[in-house]
């Protein structure tokens, strides 16, 4: 019997992202590299992968058909390629960032082809979460077409810079984020949610108009960014008001993956409200971007990982997998709303922000590192 290897490389990115998460933190205020490489290390090296190999995993759900072939593999693994290139030509020199990002291309290019033969092999039509899964993935191809021009077209460089950075953040990690939130909130809650596919039907169209509108609007005309701004936030707010008005008992508790999900979507809207501010010149491009990665990343991969890891790390054991998750969601509204609190705090330069956001980073590792040590020990041991 064959073993799939894609769960285990899945909990292999989402621990590389949290470490790329830790270095992030720690490695502007111990060297002198310049804020925008460890930045890309946290989203090409680190969330890229993750996000490009959780699609892989879900798509055969989605489109209700086999466990993907080994070779889509390729495709995480190449990101996770071309996320390192990049980290390294933003650290040392800009000459390789062309590079990875055509690398890059290659690999999403391969997974949007494999997503489109699946779902033709679909009986009846495919889950409407596929379609958020392939908007993200051209998006993510259209950020990176932006940013190999933006080396030809050094007249441009700063609009083309604008757009690449706003369709990566908010077309690829937002669509897919909230594409995978939308179903992954009800399983984690243990609710059933008959509007969550309603939802996706509708809402996708708003979001890509507004992740458009943002994108163009930075780059050239900033009142399209603020008509952008408002169709993201009414999605947001309504899936919000949806989720807590019927499930909030299931969602907003102290332990579990849920309330860490939660935050996340709570620390997506600060971050688009932190936007406004930077369009307005009130607030600085690094600022915003530490508190995508606080206020956002920080509890959504959390969150996700307490759900999800146990799940990858011990296929076909129930009663181990619940066991972890309790474990890795103990006490998770803490550590999620640190988050947010660390979020708000960047936002405002306070030196705390670092402190609260590694402590609650930190206390995730100490409640991974003994499951997965033990989990290590039985698997060489088997």
């Amino acid at each position: 019997m064959s073993i799939n290897p894609l769960p285990r490389l899945l909990a292999s990115l989402a621990i590389i992202s949290l470490i790329s998460a830790a270095i992030w933190l720690l490695l502007p205020r111990v060297s002198g590299l310049p804020t925008v490489a460890p930045l890309h290390m946290i989203l090409a090296l680190g969330v890229m992968p993750l996000i490009l190999a959780a699609m892989a995993y879900f798509i055969p759900v989605l489109t209700r058909t086999s466990a993907p072939e080994p070779r889509v593999l390729l495709s995480p693994i190449g990101a996770l390629i071309a996320g390192l290139l990049v980290t390294l030509s933003l650290s040392l020199s800009y000459t390789l960032y062309p590079v990875a990002a055509s690398i890059a291309l290659l690999a999403i290019g391969r997974l949007l082809w494999w997503s489109q033969q699946r779902a033709k092999a679909t009986l009846g039509r495919p889950h409407p979460g596929l379609l958020w899964y392939q908007l993200a993935l051209g998006a993510l191809i259209l950020g990176l077409l932006m940013i190999i021009l933006a080396a030809f077209w050094p007249e441009q460089w700063l609009p083309l810079k604008r757009l690449h950075l706003h369709l990566n953040i908010l077309g690829f990690v937002g669509l897919a984020a909230l594409g995978t939130l939308r179903v992954l909130l009800p399983t984690v809650g243990g609710f059933p949610d008959p509007q969550a596919g309603l939802w996706l039907m509708k809402e996708w169209r708003w979001l890509v108009a507004g992740t458009l509108l943002i994108a163009i609007g930075a780059a050239w005309f900033a009142p399209l960014a603020e008509m952008g701004l408002l169709l993201w936030l009414f999605s947001l707010v309504r899936l919000i008001r949806g989720l807590l008005k019927a499930h909030q008992g299931k969602l907003w508790q102290w332990h579990g993956a849920g309330i860490s999900l939660v935050c996340a979507i709570m620390g997506l809207i600060l971050c688009l409200l932190s936007g406004a501010l930077h369009g307005y010149g009130l607030l600085p491009t690094s600022q915003a971007g530490e508190a995508f990665v606080v206020a956002f990343l920080l509890p959504l991969v959390t969150g996700a990982a307490t759900h999800l890891l146990p799940l990858w790390l011990l296929q076909s054991q129930p009663e181990k997998q619940q066991q972890l998750r309790k474990q890795l969601g103990y006490l998770s509204a803490v550590r999620g709303m640190a988050f947010l609190l660390a979020g708000v705090l960047t936002l405002a330069s306070h030196p705390l922000a670092f402190l609260i956001a590694i402590a609650a980073l930190c206390q995730f590792f100490i409640q991974l590192a003994r499951p997965l040590a033990g989990i290590a020990i039985a698997g060489k041991s088997g």
